[in-house]
Protein backbone atom coordinates (compact mmCIF):
# COMPACT_ATOMS: atom_id res chain seq x y z
CA UNK A 1 0.00 0.00 0.00
CA UNK A 2 1.04 3.55 -0.66
CA UNK A 3 1.23 5.86 2.32
CA UNK A 4 -1.41 8.31 3.50
CA UNK A 5 0.96 11.26 3.90
CA UNK A 6 -1.02 13.49 1.52
CA UNK A 7 -4.31 13.49 -0.38
CA UNK A 8 -2.71 11.84 -3.43
CA UNK A 9 -1.43 9.06 -1.19
CA UNK A 10 -4.94 8.49 0.17
CA UNK A 11 -6.39 8.44 -3.34
CA UNK A 12 -3.75 5.93 -4.45
CA UNK A 13 -4.42 3.78 -1.36
CA UNK A 14 -8.16 3.70 -2.05
CA UNK A 15 -7.57 2.88 -5.72
CA UNK A 16 -5.18 0.04 -4.91
CA UNK A 17 -6.92 -1.40 -1.85
CA UNK A 18 -10.49 -1.27 -3.15
CA UNK A 19 -9.76 -1.80 -6.86
CA UNK A 20 -11.42 1.47 -7.88
CA UNK A 21 -10.68 3.94 -10.65
CA UNK A 22 -9.46 7.50 -10.09
CA UNK A 23 -12.81 8.88 -11.25
CA UNK A 24 -14.73 6.71 -8.75
CA UNK A 25 -12.49 7.73 -5.86
CA UNK A 26 -12.38 11.45 -6.62
CA UNK A 27 -15.77 12.24 -8.18
CA UNK A 28 -18.33 9.49 -7.55
CA UNK A 29 -17.90 7.92 -4.09
CA UNK A 30 -18.02 10.19 -1.00
CA UNK A 31 -14.98 10.12 1.31
CA UNK A 32 -16.96 8.70 4.25
CA UNK A 33 -18.14 5.81 2.11
CA UNK A 34 -14.57 5.12 0.99
CA UNK A 35 -13.49 4.90 4.63
CA UNK A 36 -16.33 2.49 5.41
CA UNK A 37 -15.50 0.39 2.36
CA UNK A 38 -11.87 0.20 3.45
CA UNK A 39 -12.88 -0.86 6.99
CA UNK A 40 -15.29 -3.53 5.70
CA UNK A 41 -12.75 -5.07 3.32
CA UNK A 42 -11.82 -8.62 4.28
CA UNK A 43 -8.38 -9.03 5.81
CA UNK A 44 -6.20 -12.08 6.30
CA UNK A 45 -6.68 -13.75 9.67
CA UNK A 46 -3.67 -14.57 11.79
CA UNK A 47 -3.22 -16.47 15.01
CA UNK A 48 -4.31 -19.85 16.26
CA UNK A 49 -7.71 -21.37 15.68
CA UNK A 50 -9.89 -21.75 18.75
CA UNK A 51 -11.78 -25.03 18.82
CA UNK A 52 -14.97 -25.61 20.78
CA UNK A 53 -14.88 -28.44 23.30
CA UNK A 54 -17.51 -29.83 25.63
CA UNK A 55 -17.69 -29.17 29.33
CA UNK A 56 -17.12 -32.84 30.09
CA UNK A 57 -13.81 -32.87 28.22
CA UNK A 58 -12.76 -29.65 29.98
CA UNK A 59 -13.55 -31.23 33.36
CA UNK A 60 -11.66 -34.39 32.42
CA UNK A 61 -8.63 -32.37 31.37
CA UNK A 62 -8.80 -30.32 34.56
CA UNK A 63 -9.00 -33.54 36.59
CA UNK A 64 -5.81 -34.78 34.93
CA UNK A 65 -3.97 -31.58 35.73
CA UNK A 66 -5.04 -31.30 39.37
CA UNK A 67 -5.08 -34.88 40.58
CA UNK A 68 -4.62 -35.03 44.32
CA UNK A 69 -1.40 -36.63 45.37
CA UNK A 70 -1.46 -39.24 48.09
CA UNK A 71 0.47 -38.28 51.19
CA UNK A 72 3.57 -40.37 51.75
CA UNK A 73 4.24 -41.63 55.26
Amino acid sequence: MIGNECMLGQIATFMEGLALTYEEVVYKIPYRNLLLMQKDKLHICTGTKIEKISGASMAARRGKLTQPTSPTQ
